[in-house]
């Protein structure tokens, strides 16, 4: 069956007032679980092809595929995540990136599925699996590496900022293999990337020119500008966490010390994580 009918007959079935993606696949979930996701995958090997080439300055340059209803299907994908159907989330991004390996749209949210995965199971005890997340950086830096081709702001999209929380996770690994130099340097990486992000979208508010040159400041001037600059409560929360991050990291660049403390790590990867959401609502 097309797409187009299995929607229309989702619709119909459940007497749904519109076809957004959200109704439609919250009404899959709640009424039919994850017993049709063959009707699914077949509609995907039937779905047609679509070639699409971005805006701007790579326009005509850079071509892409997608289906033409690949955002039905990855919402369907993130929603079986979301319940904890992992592997049936894989078993549609897998098919969808069989027939459009350059989805970009799709590597990205596949990548963060292994992730939100990887983080899941950590939570119900099972550990970190440190082959989920090497799959989960390859797909995104997939999307990211796309997205500085293609974008002046590319800080700014997901596949930057879910590279600032695989670091933090990766950090995470590495804390629990007690690890400590890896984790600290893994966290501190994380806050560093998250900063920069910060960091550009601060002085965009305040100016359109000399962005380049301002973005080669380094982190300990950019972290007291941001906190002059008054750039989020929250932010001037961490000021004092982040100076004493700053402060272990250029102990270990030189070699006043060996390795952090499991504190000092600790701290790393509780600000890492503090960090990412600051001016995300912005977005």
């Amino acid at each position: 069956m097309k797409t187009s009918e299995i929607i229309d007959k989702i619709a119909k079935k459940g007497k749904l007032k519109d076809k957004n993606i959200g109704t439609l696949t919250k009404w899959i979930i709640e009424n039919q679980g994850k017993e049709t996701i063959s009707e699914y995958l077949s509609a995907i090997n039937e779905d047609e092809v679509l070639k699409l080439t971005p805006k701007g300055k790579q326009r005509g340059k850079i071509f892409l595929t997608k289906l033409k209803y690949w955002d039905f299907f990855n919402g369907l994908a993130i929603k079986y995540s979301e319940k904890g159907w992992f592997k049936e989330s894989e078993q549609i991004f897998k098919a969808i990136l069989t027939r459009t390996p350059n989805d970009i749209d799709s590597i990205l949210n596949y990548g963060a599925i292994m992730i939100h995965m990887t983080v899941a199971l950590h939570s119900q005890g099972k550990g970190i699996n440190k082959k989920q997340l090497e799959n989960a950086r390859i797909l995104i830096f997939k999307a990211f590496r796309y997205d500085k081709k293609v974008h002046t702001d590319w800080r700014t999209k997901p596949a930057y900022k879910n590279l600032c929380y695989l670091r933090v996770i990766e950090a995470i690994h590495h804390y629990n293999q007690n690890e400590l130099f890896t984790a600290f340097v893994l966290g501190w990486m994380s806050i560093e990337m998250t900063l920069y992000r910060i960091w550009f979208q601060f002085i965009t508010t305040k100016t359109t020119t000399r962005i380049d040159e301002l973005m080669k400041w380094n982190s300990d001037d950019i972290i007291e500008t941001l906190f002059l600059g008054e750039v989020e409560e929250g932010y001037k929360a961490m000021k004092n966490s982040l100076d004493t991050l700053k402060g272990v990291r250029n102990k270990l660049l030189h070699g006043e010390i060996d390795k952090p403390t499991l504190g000092q790590v600790k701290l790393c990867i509780n600000t890492a994580l503090k960090l990412i959401p600051v001016l995300q609502s912005s977005q």
